[in-house]
C-alpha cells in the first residue's frame, strides 16, 4: 500500500474496492502532532500507520451496517480508537468495509478467497451467529480462546457469551448485540406487563415482522418458546406442542378481529417495513430489533421499550449480534488479533462506540455506561441473562414451516386459530 505523508493533520487515500464497494483510507500521523481526523465523504475507515519502525500489520474487515460510509461521527470515533491502538502498539491496522450478506459479503468472500486467494483473507472480522456457525463447520475461522483476556470474557452477559460458542469452543467474541424489543408510544400506552391479555384489553395497535422466506420467523419462534414450547435438543426434530401453538394463534386471531393488527403484516419481512409508522405515531407499538434503535432516536412521538409480547409478559428475547472472529491461521497474527480485540473491548472504548451507534454492548461494565432514551438498562440486563440465540436449524424444519403457515392463515383471515392449529399439528 502506498503511503502519503500529511503534516499535522490526517490524510485520506481512497482505494476503490471491487466486490463489496468498500473504501479504505490511510491515516498517517506525524510523530508529535495532535491529530484531528479529516475524513472524506466517501471513506471513513482508516489504516493507521505508525511512522517508525516498520510495524506489524493486521487486516480487519468491518460490516458496513455497523460502520456506515456516510456517518462522519461514527468514523471519527472508530478512527480515534484505532489510531490510539496503533500508536501505542506499533501495529498497522488496515480496515476494510464489507457487505455482511449475500454475494460479495463477508462469509461468501471468505469462502471464495480461502480456495483461490488465501493471501487476500483478513486477520479478523465481525460476523453474526448464523455465519459463525457456517464458518466453523467449513473451517474458515479459529477459536478465540487463549487470545482474549479472561476479564473480558467474564464481563460478557451469559446470552452474549453463548452466541460465540460452537463445538464446545469459543469461536466468537460478542461486540454489539441485536435482539428483539417492543417499541411503543409512551404518551398513550401504560402497560406494566406486555401480556397477550393486557394488549387486547388496552386495544394496542401493533405490527410484527410476520413474513419468513426460510421457515419460521424469529418473533413467532420466540413467542412459541414463551408460551411453553420446548427448544429441541441438538440434532433433534421440532415437535410442536398443541397448547403453545393454539395460545399464539388465538392471540393473533383476536388482534385481527379487533383491528389491532392489519393483514398487511404477512408481507413484513423486517421491522424496517413499518419502522416509520412507529416513529410518526401511526402505530401504538411494533416489534423491532436493537439495530433499529438509532433510526428511532428522532421519532415524532415519545417512545419506550418493553419485552416482546407473550402470554406471561416475562422478559425473553432472541439474542444475536456481531462477534469478533479470527481468520488467520498464523499464530503470530492470531496473537495480534487478540490484542486488537482486547483493546476494542475495553469498557470505555466499547461503550463509546456502542453509544455512538445506539446498539447495546455485550459487556456488563460497558452497558453501565450505555444509554438510550426510553430503554431501561435493567430490562436489557434481564433479557441478556438467559435468552436463547436464533436457531436457524429449527426455523427451517417442516414443523416450523407448518407453524409459519398457520400464522399466515390466521393473519390473512383464511383460517380460524383452531383450524390453523389443527393443520399445523397434523402429521
Amino acid at each position: 500500500m502506498r503511503r502519503y505523508w500529511l503534516t499535522g493533520v490526517w490524510g485520506i487515500l481512497l482505494l476503490v474496492a471491487t466486490s463489496c464497494q468498500a473504501a479504505l483510507a490511510v491515516l498517517t500521523p506525524t510523530p508529535s502532532a495532535t491529530l484531528t481526523p479529516t475524513l472524506s465523504p466517501t471513506s471513513q475507515l482508516a489504516t493507521v500507520v505508525p511512522s517508525t519502525p516498520e510495524p506489524s500489520a493486521l487486516i480487519v474487515w468491518l460490516p458496513d451496517v455497523l460502520f456506515p460510509l456516510d456517518d462522519d461521527s461514527l468514523s471519527a470515533v472508530l478512527a480515534a480508537e484505532v489510531n490510539e491502538f496503533s500508536t501505542q502498539s506499533g501495529i498497522q491496522i488496515e480496515l476494510h468495509r464489507k457487505k455482511p450478506d449475500d454475494v460479495g459479503g463477508i462469509l461468501s468472500t471468505l469462502r471464495a478467497a480461502a480456495v483461490v486467494a488465501p493471501g487476500a483473507l483478513p486477520d479478523l472480522t465481525l460476523m453474526r451467529r448464523s455465519d459463525l456457525l457456517a464458518a466453523v463447520s467449513e473451517g474458515l475461522i479459529y477459536p478465540v480462546e487463549g487470545r482474549i483476556a479472561s476479564a473480558v470474557i467474564a464481563d460478557l452477559y451469559p446470552s452474549a457469551l453463548r452466541l460465540g460458542r460452537a463445538e464446545d469452543q469459543l469461536f466468537g467474541l460478542p461486540y454489539l448485540l441485536d435482539f428483539y424489543l417492543t417499541a411503543y408510544r409512551s404518551d398513550t400506552i401504560t402497560l406494566e406487563r406486555w401480556t397477550f391479555a393486557n394488549i387486547l384489553n388496552a386495544e394496542v395497535s401493533m405490527a410484527i415482522p410476520a413474513a419468513s422466506a426460510v421457515g419460521l420467523n424469529d418473533v413467532l419462534w420466540l413467542q412459541y418458546i414463551s408460551a411453553g414450547g420446548l427448544i429441541p435438543e441438538p440434532e433433534s426434530p421440532l415437535n410442536l406442542a398443541p397448547g403453545p401453538v393454539l395460545t399464539i394463534l388465538n392471540f393473533y386471531e383476536e388482534m385481527v378481529e379487533a383491528n389491532l393488527i392489519t393483514r398487511i403484516v404477512v408481507d413484513y419481512d423486517s421491522p424496517d417495513d413499518y419502522l416509520q409508522l412507529i416513529a410518526d405515531g401511526r402505530l401504538d407499538a411494533g416489534i423491532i430489533s436493537t439495530t433499529q434503535l438509532r433510526d428511532l432516536a428522532d421519532a415524532e412521538v415519545p417512545l419506550a421499550f418493553a419485552p416482546v409480547p407473550s402470554p406471561s409478559g416475562d422478559p425473553l428475547t432472541l439474542v444475536d449480534g456481531w462477534m469478533w472472529v479470527i481468520i488467520s491461521p498464523n499464530p503470530e497474527q492470531q496473537a495480534l488479533s487478540g490484542r486488537f480485540i482486547n483493546w476494542m473491548m475495553d469498557s470505555g472504548r466499547h461503550s463509546t462506540y456502542a453509544n455512538s451507534i445506539a446498539i447495546p454492548p455485550s459487556q456488563r461494565s460497558s452497558m453501565r455506561r450505555w444509554s438510550f432514551e426510553g430503554l431501561d438498562n435493567d430490562l436489557i440486563s434481564e433479557l441478556l441473562r438467559d435468552s436463547p440465540p436464533p436457531m436457524p436449524e429449527v426455523s427451517a424444519s417442516s414443523a416450523a414451516r407448518a407453524l409459519q403457515s398457520a400464522l399466515t392463515d390466521v393473519l390473512s383471515g383464511d383460517m380460524s386459530a383452531s383450524e390453523a392449529a389443527a393443520t399445523a399439528l397434523s402429521p
